[in-house]
């Protein structure tokens, strides 16, 4: 007999046979565990109906996602009038990760991503295709037969899993076992500055691109921590609010051991990545309609008894390998450093900080590329991505070239069997268009015509590549595509999490003065609390600071609001509770011995 574990958000127990006839069982755990398959949306799309890449409508192949890269979204550098770099996401909800390291090898297989030979960029160099490996397939829900379904490597929830992994037993190796402490690097004790992330050690050139055996790349909940020196930056602002909470904790509470301080300060850590990513990150995303519309908007006051276990709060597939990749449109073609005074220092190249976030190890440089997210403008979201990405992702050092990060994106989706972007058109209420010019007000005229250049029909374009070229909605950075995928995982990740910090009746619940306390949540003052020489933010430093809507505001100024620890003080037990207890004890009763 064969034992297959699913992690589904309801219980329940199946079995099946497996390709011998031998028994399967299969038993599905309760809550968003990781490893758990994608959900989808709309029904999965294969060429062969269970697992061969989606092909075009006529049944002729799809145009290459290289040619569909270099020509719907070329290097043009138009900039965002408002959003920062600093709009990185808290909630981090994750889908596989890219395993391809090798440029041109071209191992035999269906999924590698062919370079056209009169390709304006890679035929200088030679290159014939990069390597792509699939997502691993995980069995289906209650081990039914049927198409392929991808999983996803971590948790599906808001809850702060790259800050503390998603395995009891990594959390362990991350704690210091004392404090209810993270493990972190005192690399620049000696000047009085905030601690780093700890070393990787084990395994160091696992997500890194290490230029000597004597330098180290860090560790943290997610591999990805060091997959752009912008995420390590923010990974490394939450581990250290993790152990600002923790200190806090204990100061309330000096009773409270290692454990105790440990799992509470987690606790309200994610309750404030939840918080700020609803009441901060998302209505800059989606803009107030869409908010509303999919009840993502928090409560102000007292509890929200919003909690259905009949909602799965797993990542949607969609969402996953297309919607949620928005941000690639985001990304800058250099990263800026500036000084404490909001003065630029300088700036190194993005695909220089792909995988090698080793700046960070000299003193003060973290709080400067901090400063830098927050007065660095975005490139606009649109369908034009940076170089840094198309034609130099994960560039070894010393390199001329590395991989495309839109060729990527596109070959996720269609291996994952996403539909195009026409049928979530269709899903999210929206008309569909039968001929290109139907899509003329959708998306600009020059991309409409663009597309038909290289695809038969509207309803094969690319899910990710449609999306990210949609015009946006009013008050909202994305396209009513994309804004409705993400807001319904947004919305199923909420509803489905019987631990989501506004909840009443669980025991995860807080207390109605501790919610009052987490409400105070901010990422002005994430920055304030855990940087070294930030003195002056703006309100909100995912937006410009702007001298009557966002102005900027001395750290200690008490604006931007602090949490009160003393909500979670309990009264130390008393000195003769033990002995009480004891002394109870040696008169208890065993039903089989008798009297002690």
């Amino acid at each position: 007999m064969s034992t297959c574990v699913l992690s589904t958000w309801s219980a329940e127990l199946a079995s099946t046979e497996d390709s011998t006839g031998s028994a399967i069982t299969c038993r599905t755990l309760p809550g968003a565990l990781p490893m758990a398959p994608f959900q989808r949306l709309i029904g999965p799309l294969f060429a062969d109906g269970i697992n061969s890449p989606r092909i075009a409508h006529h049944g002729k192949d799809l145009p290459l996602s290289r040619v569909v890269s270099r020509t719907m979204h070329p290097d043009e550098g138009f900039h965002d009038h408002a959003g920062t770099v600093n709009g990185h996401r808290l909630g981090t909800v994750h889908g596989p990760r890219l395993h391809a390291d090798s440029y041109s090898s071209c191992i035999p297989t269906a999924m590698r991503i062919r370079i056209p030979d009169d390709d304006y960029f890679y035929r200088l160099f030679g290159v014939k295709c990069i390597d792509f490996v699939r997502g691993f397939p995980s069995p289906r829900p209650g081990c039914r037969l049927g198409s392929r379904v991808p999983f996803n490597t971590l948790t599906g929830t808001i809850d702060g899993n790259t800050v503390y992994g998603v395995t009891e037993k990594f959390a362990r190796k991350l704690r210091t076992g004392f404090g209810g402490l993270l493990r972190m690097n005192p690399v620049f004790k000696e000047y009085g500055l905030k601690d780093l992330l700890p070393l990787k050690l084990d395994i160091p050139d696992e997500g890194c691109t290490r230029p000597n055996k004597n330098m180290y790349c860090f560790e943290a909940g997610e591999i990805r921590v060091n997959e752009q020196l912008v995420l390590t930056v923010m990974h490394t602002l939450m581990a250290r609010e993790h152990n600002r909470i923790a200190n806090g904790l204990a100061e309330v509470n000096p009773h409270w051991d290692d454990e105790t301080l440990f799992q509470e300060a987690r606790r309200i850590n994610i309750a404030e990545i939840q918080h700020i990513t609803y009441n901060e990150f998302l209505p800059i995303l989606l803009g107030k309609d869409v908010m509303e519309k999919f009840g993502l908007v928090v409560e102000k006051e007292g509890y929200w008894d919003g909690y259905d276990p009949e909602v799965n709060p797993d990542v949607i597939a969609s969402f996953a390998s297309a919607a949620y990749r928005f941000g690639h449109s985001l990304l800058p073609t250099a990263v800026e450093r500036w000084s404490k005074a909001h003065k630029f220092i300088a700036s190194k190249r993005l695909s220089d900080l792909i995988r090698r976030p080793y700046d960070l190890y000299r003193a003060g440089v973290l709080d400067e590329y901090v400063m830098g997210l927050m007065n660095q403008v975005a490139q606009a979201m649109d369908d034009s991505i940076t170089q840094e990405v198309t034609n130099h992702l994960f560039k070894k050092v010393g390199a001329r070239f590395g991989m495309d990060l839109v060729s990527f994106n596109m070959q996720r989706g269609r291996e994952f069997g996403i539909p195009g972007y026409m049928e979530f058109r269709k899903f999210c209420g929206l008309p569909p268009a039968d001929t290109f010019q139907d899509l003329f007000g959708s998306m600009p005229n020059a991309t409409v015509q663009k597309y038909e250049t290289i695809f038969d029909h509207p309803i094969d374009v690319d899910l990710w590549s449609g999306g990210v070229s949609e015009r946006p909605l009013p008050g909202s950075m994305l396209g009513p595509t994309f804004a409705c995928i993400i807001a319904t995982q947004f919305s199923y990740s909420r509803r489905g999490d019987r631990f989501w910090y506004e909840l009443p009746n669980q025991p995860s619940s807080f207390t109605p003065e501790q919610l009052k306390e987490i409400r105070k949540a901010r990422m002005a003052r994430i920055i304030c609390d855990n940087t070294d020489i930030i003195d002056t933010v703006q309100l909100y430093p995912m937006v410009l600071p702007d001298h009557e809507l966002n102005p900027r505001v001395p750290c200690r100024s008490g604006i931007i609001p602090m949490m009160d620890f003393s909500k979670w003080a309990e009264p130390a037990p008393s000195p003769f509770h033990g002995a009480a207890k004891q002394f109870v004890s040696s008169f208890s009763y065993d039903p089989y011995l008798g009297k002690k």
